[in-house]
């Protein structure tokens, strides 16, 4: 079994925010930093994603939010929820 390492708030931030501007596409994606949280091994990070001002469709971002909780999975060991969040 792997140890995993210990991250921080801001790490977490920082890599799902480095994942989420490579998507491209004119997506912008904001993370509301202080509704990201820890419980247990799971963090919760509350992203809000806007194209030319409009919200995205809900299935592109489900989408987009499950392959870069796969990547951080595989590369970073992380168990993140990106939770998508409406303005």
């Amino acid at each position: 079994m792997t140890k995993k390492k210990k991250i921080t708030k801001r790490g977490v931030i920082q890599l799902v925010k480095k994942q989420l501007d490579a998507i491209g596409h004119g997506i912008k994606f904001e993370i509301l930093e202080a509704g990201v949280r820890a419980d247990g091994e799971w963090w919760y990070v509350p992203v809000l994603s806007s194209l030319h001002g409009q919200d995205v469709k809900r299935d592109v971002t489900v989408s987009i939010f499950a392959t870069v909780e796969n990547d951080l999975h595989n590369t970073e060991g992380l168990t993140v929820l990106l939770v998508p969040v409406v303005d």
